[in-house]
């Protein structure tokens, strides 16, 4: 739920009637079995709201329903598919063909680093293009993104791609062709340039860090979609 809407002019007189109608519920099947929010902070939150109209505010049963169901009206998440039959064949079909374009393109680098990173300079715009975007729509994107999109609000799962998005124009019109004109290869490389090896050396760190972090989150985004596509349990 997002807590922003909590400040609605109109839910102060609404959350009354709906805790009073989920007491009633809770009361009529005679237990409560969960906690409305799993985040300890969230149902802490909106206990202390509930608290301010003095109605109490504790926990109602979802068996048949669930929280936000019960307490927002907004319909209850409906439940995965399996996947088609088939399909986690597929995708292991199209990893294992990635996986060896990528083992062909080691004959195609001849030791030269500007082929590894920039392939000689010679691809055209559209390669360039695709190359960027499939960089940026990875696991964290499209799990990620619509987690926080369906859990709080649009904008908390469009900042990402919306950032990434306007990061990629910006160093296209103002940084790329002064980039491409230092020749530089990486990152690193642009700040060795223009401020010397200590600069450098922390860029690197910097960008190690930040990618293990991307790395992890794809690593479980991988997870996640293997674990679905090849119907298995995501517990150990």
């Amino acid at each position: 739920m997002d807590t922003s809407t909590m400040n609605h002019p109109f839910l102060p007189k609404l959350l009354p009637i709906v805790i009073g109608l989920t007491q009633a519920i809770s009361s009529a099947v005679g237990q409560s079995t969960t906690n409305c929010f799993a985040d300890p902070a969230l149902e802490s939150e909106f206990a202390t709201i509930i608290a301010d109209d003095g109605t109490t505010y504790e926990t109602i049963d979802v068996t048949d329903s669930c929280c936000q169901n019960e307490v927002c009206a907004i319909p209850c998440a409906a439940e995965t598919p399996p996947p088609p039959k088939g399909f986690g064949i597929a995708v292991m079909v199209a990893i294992i063909f990635f996986v060896i374009v990528g083992f062909m393109t080691t004959f195609f680098i001849q030791g030269q680093a500007g082929n590894y990173f920039v392939a000689g300079r010679s691809l055209p715009l559209y390669v360039v293009t695709a190359t960027l975007a499939s960089q940026s729509i990875d696991s964290n994107v499209i799990l990620g993104s619509t987690t926080l999109s369906y859990k709080y609000h649009f904008w908390d799962g469009a900042v990402l791609p919306i950032g990434l998005g306007l990061s990629l124009i910006i160093n296209a019109l103002i940084l790329a062709r002064h980039i491409n004109e230092d020749k530089a290869l990486t990152l690193p490389d642009v700040f060795s340039k223009r401020y010397g090896k200590l600069v450098e050396l922390l860029a690197s760190i910097c960008c190690i860090i930040s990618f293990l972090c991307l790395l992890a989150g794809n690593l479980v985004g991988m997870g996640v979609i293997l674990s679905y596509t090849l119907d298995m349990s995501q517990e150990g």
